[in-house]
C-alpha cells in the first residue's frame, strides 16, 4: 500500500497535499471513534506532525475538516480538543444510519453469498456468546466478544451490499460517534445483551429468507433500539453528573 505522504511526481504539490489531508482526516476519526482520543482529551500537532512525518499544515487542515464534522472543536491558544457529540447529534446519526443500514440489509438480502451468510451466523454466534458470558459475569469478555460479533456482523451486511458509496457513508456516521456508544449503554446486562443477539439473529433470517423488505425493517427497528438505550444511558449519566 502506498504511503500518503509519498511523493508522486504525476500530482501537483496541492493534490498531494489533499491526498495526505485525506489521509490524516480518516486516521483520526479511527482513533476517535475507538476511543484512542477520548472526549474532552486535547489532540496535540506537534504530536502528531512527528508520528506522522509531515508538518503542522496538513495536521491543522485535518482538524478544521474534523472541526466541520462536529468530531472536534479547535479553541483559540489551546488546539483541538475532541468534542462529545449533542443528544441531538446522536439521534440524528442514529436515524440516518438505520436508513442507511436498512437499505444494505435490502439489498443484501437479493445478492448475499454462504460464505456472507456463514459469517452472518458466525457473528450470531459470538453475539449469544457475549450474553451468556454477561450471564457468567465475565464482563470483559462479553466486551470482547460482542464488539467482534458487531464488526463482523455490520460489516458483511454492508459488503453484501454490493455498494461501495453506501458502505463509505455509513463509515463516515459511524467515525462520528465514539465507539463505545453502543456497548456502553448495553452496560454488560445480559437481558439487553440477549435482546441485542436476538435483533441480530432475526435481521440474519430474514436475509438469508431473501425477504428484502423485513430485513430493511427490522434492520430499521434495531437502529432504533440502540437509539432508545444510548439515549437512556446518557440521560442518566446527566443526571449522575
Amino acid at each position: 500500500m502506498t504511503d500518503p505522504t509519498d511523493s508522486d511526481t504525476r500530482l501537483q504539490p496541492t493534490e498531494g497535499r489533499a491526498r495526505t489531508v485525506d489521509f490524516l482526516v480518516n486516521a483520526l476519526q479511527e482513533r476517535i471513534s475507538d476511543g484512542e482520543f477520548g472526549v474532552g482529551s486535547w489532540i496535540r500537532q506537534e504530536r502528531l506532525a512527528e508520528e506522522f512525518g509531515v508538518s503542522r499544515m496538513p495536521i491543522r487542515e485535518a482538524l478544521h475538516r474534523l472541526q466541520a464534522l462536529g468530531v472536534v472543536e479547535i479553541v483559540a491558544n489551546r488546539g483541538a480538543r475532541v468534542k462529545m457529540p449533542s443528544m441531538r447529534d446522536i439521534a440524528e446519526a442514529f436515524e440516518v444510519r438505520g436508513v442507511l443500514e436498512g437499505h444494505a440489509a435490502f439489498r443484501a438480502a437479493r445478492g448475499c453469498t454462504q460464505a456472507e451468510m456463514d459469517k452472518l451466523h458466525l457473528a450470531g454466534q459470538w453475539f449469544e456468546a457475549a450474553a451468556e458470558e454477561a450471564r457468567k459475569g465475565s464482563n470483559e469478555k462479553a466486551k470482547e466478544l460482542w464488539y467482534k460479533a458487531n464488526e463482523l456482523f455490520h460489516g458483511t451486511v454492508i459488503q453484501a451490499s454490493g455498494n461501495r458509496q453506501l458502505s463509505l457513508s455509513i463509515n463516515a456516521l459511524h467515525h462520528r460517534m465514539p465507539r463505545n456508544l453502543t456497548w456502553s449503554a448495553l452496560g454488560g446486562d445480559p437481558r439487553l445483551l440477549s435482546d441485542n443477539a436476538e435483533e441480530h439473529l432475526r435481521i440474519a433470517d430474514a436475509i438469508e429468507e431473501r425477504d428484502s423488505e423485513l430485513a430493511r425493517k427490522l434492520t430499521i427497528e434495531h437502529s432504533a433500539r440502540a437509539r432508545e438505550l444510548v439515549e437512556i444511558h446518557m440521560g442518566s449519566q446527566t443526571q449522575q453528573g
